[in-house]
């Protein structure tokens, strides 16, 4: 004979009749109350009779009431039931919150001011927003996106993109080379790598930002390499690093202006990229991040005259 104990294994159903014909003592009202038949409520009270191991109720002709088990159980079973309920109303408020959450992985190199028009347009619309911006290397917001530690990204195209994600086109851009005013790249109309060979180029620290990925790859088609290389963790930090005077760096196009820097378009096929937008394929977005991907995909995404002028600028 095999004396392991059984499982017990209520179904919600069951204790929530059972809940309801504690509180009535009447079968045919507690039927009615849980909106099922009576004879289906007696099924369900004695199959949990036969998972609890004894009897709830004294069944009397004209006379309902709880056993010494019934009365046992009433407690911890009212409250199963009442956190079952919370439980769902919670749920309930969860499917139908107006706003949640939006964290914004961004790929090294692209500008966080390519967000800024969307996120002012998600503001107008959702007064109470909990926002949150990442930058980080390819793989590292890829991994953070299926981990679910991301919403959405903005990545650079790239042949191994996870094929787990979902991915949209924003935009084209060029690369651009920034340099000080006085620098004698000033006379020059656009700029060939070779010309870097005798330059010292600034680069975020890490192997694998886009930028440092093009360049590998115009290294090896065109020759020549920078004469030195600093490095930073961030595209502020390079940006500054060249208004001291302490190089030259390359950039997206959409990298807004910053007097009195300028920029020289680079003498290199391909010259430029594609930014996408990328969320979880399959995976069931709130609000919030929903309504920014819709208005990221709203959007015209064309260069305005004045990023093109300061683009072209002499």
């Amino acid at each position: 004979m095999d004396d392991r104990p059984v499982g017990v294994r209520m179904e919600l159903s069951q204790i929530r009749y059972f809940v309801v014909l504690a509180r009535t003592l009447h079968f045919t009202r507690a039927a009615d109350t849980c909106h099922v038949s009576q004879p289906a409520l007696t099924k369900a009270i004695q199959k949990l009779e036969e998972e609890l191991g004894g009897l709830l109720f004294h069944r009397e002709r004209n006379h309902t009431q709880l056993t010494e088990l019934g009365q046992l159980m009433l407690p911890p079973l009212e409250r199963a039931f009442a956190s079952a309920q919370d439980a769902k109303r919670q749920a309930e408020a969860f499917r139908r919150r107006d706003a949640s959450p939006l964290r914004i992985g961004l790929e090294w190199s692209i500008p966080t001011a390519a967000l800024t028009p969307v996120l002012t347009s998600l503001r107008q619309r959702q007064c109470d927003i909990e926002l949150s911006l990442r930058h980080g290397a390819h793989a590292d917001l890829c991994e953070r996106m299926l981990g679910g530690d991301l919403d959405v990204a903005l990545l650079v195209e790239a042949a191994d993109l996870h094929e787990r994600l979902h991915r949209w086109h924003l935009f084209g851009e060029r690369y651009v080379l920034i340099c000080p005013p006085d620098h004698r790249f000033r006379e020059c109309e656009a700029v060939g790598v070779r010309d870097l060979t005798d330059e010292c180029l600034l680069l975020n620290d890490d192997a694998d930002c886009p930028i440092r990925r093009f360049l590998r790859t115009a290294y090896e088609r065109y020759g020549g390499q920078p004469r030195r290389e600093h490095f930073a963790t961030s595209q502020e930090q390079i940006v500054e690093m060249v208004l001291a005077s302490l190089g030259v760096s390359v950039v997206g196009e959409r990298l807004r202006a910053t007097e009195p820097l300028l920029r020289r378009p680079l003498a290199v096929e391909p010259g430029g990229r594609n930014v996408l937008l990328a969320t979880v394929a399959g995976r069931l977005l709130g609000p919030t991040p929903a309504l920014f991907v819709k208005l990221m995909r709203a959007r015209a995404w064309s260069l305005d005259a004045s990023s093109a002028g300061a683009t072209a600028a002499a």
